[in-house]
């Protein structure tokens, strides 16, 4: 790609296959379907340490209001899924390579438009550099800036922030608490137990889990603070010791999660299983053709997590037409339901129809705790799960990064991991794809592991801690089962 252009009428961009790219007509095809309030499209050059290699990139200002509307905190795992939707109907070069979310707006004109080449001079450094969130401050902090970080409430908070994301630099209000600091869904589990302990107060999670920033995250507690009750030392409940995530998940799901988990087979729901399990059967072998090896390796009965790649939409379904016939009816599903979805979970309907196909929907935000909880009390209860560990799909058909969930609960459960290698789903309908194609699956079950096998294997591998061990040593047997 060459630089942006300027003809009489509109900026544009020159491939090297010589198709113009209109960036603003890309910038609407992804505002369109997330919640963004700005975005600026622009080719970046130097990526991976290739001098010559561009690429189209994007600068996004999220619309962080429709984000607290809906209690959504993951910004890039929500923008990540919603654009990948989205590139289903632009051509490959059409397409971004990737995305850097900033909470500052971003560079205007007296006209109000967006100044694209202070953008790219702006963020193209940093993009190179692989820096994402709170630009470098200019000057001297404002008197009220210095008045909420010197506050008494405000260096507690800065100092539990220092402690979850073990962070030695000074922390600045613009800080963004994922993109800055790190802390994912469960870092703000973490985090409100610890803020909880270091008040001495019951915080409701609207202060943490709506924050975006370390700005929000202050304003937020101090507003919790005035109308909170103070809790004795010996009733703040789970503490932040090796035990910590083992007692936060031994606490029941709340009424209406527990509702839509059946554990017995009725008929009628054993018929919806079977009817749905008949149609993605027919679907799968008739489009597709599949070829299945290793279903003996999952076991019929006890506590166990099979854990496939993830790099399609077709992969749950690939699941289903692999499994022998006792699992595939016993089996609970931990499925992804992106954030405009859960207002719909309130429909009997919808909700029966969750219960009877034993799926457990979550999203990456403060709902996270509750489905984790609902994966515990099933495993618990010596049934088994299919849990994709990777959270979102993969666009490039690699093994993601294993989530930090999957190693809490496998650890905390003890229950058996079944990895599953998936091939040839990528291909049939990859993520940034509109439509499916013909191409042969193939599912690969292995043989059951024991989380403190894999634990033991993922220290040796230097990870830091337990769970980061387990996401270590299970996605290398996952790649290796892969690979055969």
């Amino acid at each position: 790609m060459t630089e942006t252009f300027t003809d009489k009428f509109r900026e544009f961009i020159m491939v090297k296959s010589g198709n113009i790219i209109y960036p603003e007509e890309i910038e609407e095809a992804y505002t369109k379907v997330a919640p963004i309030k700005e975005m600026c499209v622009f080719t970046v050059s130097g990526m991976k340490g290739e001098k010559g290699a561009k690429v189209l990139w994007a600068v996004i200002w999220p619309d962080l209001d429709k984000f607290r509307e809906f209690d959504e905190v993951n910004l890039r795992s929500v923008l990540m899924e919603r654009f990948d939707n989205a590139s289903q109907s632009l051509p490959s070069y059409k397409r971004i390579k990737g995305f850097t979310i900033t909470l500052d707006d971003l560079p205007h004109n007296l006209f109000g438009k967006i100044e694209r080449h202070a953008v790219k001079k702006l963020y193209e450094p940093r993009v190179i550099a692989g820096i994402e969130g709170a630009l470098p401050v200019p000057g001297v902090p404002s008197a009220g800036d210095l008045l909420l970080t010197g506050s008494e409430t405000g260096k507690i908070i800065l100092e539990c922030l220092k402690e979850q994301g073990n962070i030695e630099r000074p922390i600045i209000l613009e800080d963004s608490l994922e993109l800055d600091l790190g802390i994912d869904s469960l870092g703000r589990i973490e985090l409100a137990s610890r803020l909880e302990l270091a008040f001495g107060a019951d915080i409701k999670d609207e202060a943490i889990s709506r924050a975006f920033g370390v700005k929000d995250l202050i304003l937020g507690v101090m507003d919790a603070l005035e109308g909170a009750k103070e809790i004795p030392r010996e009733d703040l409940g789970i503490s932040l010791g090796p035990d910590y995530w083992k007692e936060t998940l031994h606490v029941l799901p709340k009424k209406e999660n527990l509702e839509v988990l059946e554990l017995s087979t009725g008929f009628f729901a054993w018929l919806f299983r079977f009817i749905c399990t008949a149609i993605i059967c027919t679907y799968i072998k008739l489009f597709f053709g599949i070829k299945i090896e290793g279903a003996e390796n999952v076991p019929e009965e006890g506590a166990y997590i099979i854990y496939p790649n993830h790099t399609s939409f077709l992969d749950g379904a690939a699941i289903i037409a692999s499994l022998p016939r006792r699992p595939v009816f016993q089996l609970f599903y931990f499925v992804f339901g992106p954030y405009y979805f859960r207002p719909f979970l309130k429909n009997r309907v919808l909700r029966n129809m969750i219960k009877m196909g034993r799926i457990i929907p979550f999203d990456f935000s403060a709902h996270f705790l509750e489905a984790l909880r609902s994966c515990y009390f099933v495993l618990h209860h010596g049934k088994g799960l299919c849990y994709f560990p990777e959270g979102m799909r993969s666009s490039t058909g690699e093994v993601g990064k294993f989530k930090k969930g999957f190693g809490v609960l496998s650890k905390e459960t003890g229950a058996r991991l079944v990895p599953v290698a998936i091939e040839g789903t990528h291909e049939a309908w990859a993520s940034t794809a509109r439509y499916p194609k013909r191409h042969l699956i193939r599912v690969r079950f292995g043989k059951p592991l024991l989380p403190e096998d894999l634990e033991k294997e993922g220290l040796d591998m230097g990870a830091k801690n337990s769970y980061d061990a387990i996401c270590v040593a299970a996605r290398k047997a996952l790649i290796e089962l892969k690979d055969k």
